[in-house]
This record gives C-alpha cells, sequence and structure tokens, in this order.
C-alpha cells in the first residue's frame, strides 16, 4: 500500500509588471521549495501555462498577459523558489492610459 501524502494543489502567487519604457513584460511566480526541473512552463503570445511540484505542494495555473509578447525570446530563471520570466512585447505597450484616481 502506498503512504505518501497527497500533494496540495496551489494557484501560485503571480506578480506582472513592465519596464519604464514598457517594452519588456516581468512576471515573478512564487514556487516554495520547487526545483527547476519539475517545472512546466508553455508561453503564448497573450497568457502562460504553468505547472509546477515540490514534495507536499503542486502548482497550477493559466494566466492572461496585459499585452501581446514575443514568447520565442521568452527567458525564465528559477532562484530558490522565485521564477522569473522576462519576455518583450511585440509591440511597445502604448494602449494604456493612466486612469486619475478621485
Amino acid at each position: 500500500m502506498d503512504s505518501a501524502v497527497p500533494r496540495i494543489l496551489k494557484t501560485p502567487i503571480l506578480a506582472m509588471y513592465h519596464d519604464d519604457k514598457r517594452q519588456l513584460l516581468t512576471l515573478e511566480v512564487e514556487l516554495p521549495d520547487v526545483e527547476s526541473e519539475n517545472i512546466t512552463l508553455m508561453m503564448h503570445e497573450n497568457s502562460f501555462y504553468l505547472k509546477a511540484f515540490s514534495t507536499t505542494v503542486e502548482y497550477l495555473g493559466s494566466f492572461f498577459l496585459d499585452g501581446p509578447v514575443d514568447p520565442e525570446k521568452a527567458t525564465a530563471v528559477n532562484n530558490k523558489g522565485m521564477l522569473t520570466i522576462r519576455v518583450p512585447y511585440k509591440e511597445r505597450f502604448t494602449c494604456a492610459r493612466y486612469i486619475p484616481i478621485l
């Protein structure tokens, strides 16, 4: 009989922001105790899919991006459970405008 503890299923915590020139999108995904070989990342022009696991937790999520990106130029680095993905926008992110807060 297998006595392995089942993994808890979670959606990872995600921070998404662009640089000051609005040319590069950065995504930071918290994946505590997850080794790089246990991460699956698929990036599309307008979204990405992530599946990752540690001994006790499995992280799953599909996320929309704030503008079209070039997935062929994406880079990803896992540093002690913080996955940082950087990907350039296809075109400079100019369609957004600032909204005054009252």
